[in-house]
């Protein structure tokens, strides 16, 4: 009994460094901010979704980026001016490549499940 609390406590543990150290990661300097923008361009196809430090995600494509700020614009039109230094993370909106795979493969190993469970069913007779 003491061996499996013991277990489930070093499991918890380690899920929460994992957690922790996803969110460490996760968090870019203004350089990497900035370099990401820049990779992105700028124009309607520069679409980007920023989380800032404080406040809300702002959601939209580039239109200006320049040494120290750049601008978003949101699907209503407004232009929202973000400096590099509030931003934790920017990204390109929708799924990752690596999410679509996984969901991908959920579906197939799920159909794959149901259809062993139809054969079995029918081996066994009426």
């Amino acid at each position: 009994m003491k061996l499996r609390i013991s277990s489930l406590l070093a499991l918890a543990m380690l899920i929460n460094s994992q957690f922790t150290l996803a969110q460490a990661q996760q968090e870019k300097s203004p350089e990497q901010v900035r370099a990401e923008v820049v990779k992105r361009g700028t124009g309607e196809k520069a679409k980007v979704k920023v989380k800032l430090r404080q406040g809300p995600e702002v959601r939209g494509y580039v239109t200006k980026s320049d040494a120290d700020t750049f601008d978003v614009r949101d699907k209503s039109g407004k232009s929202i001016t973000i400096a590099y230094a509030d931003v934790v993370s920017v990204k390109k909106p929708g799924l990752s490549r690596g999410a679509k795979i996984g969901i991908a493969a959920g579906a197939v190993a799920g159909f794959v499940f149901l259809a062993a469970i139809a054969s079995a069913r029918a081996s066994l007779g009426p």
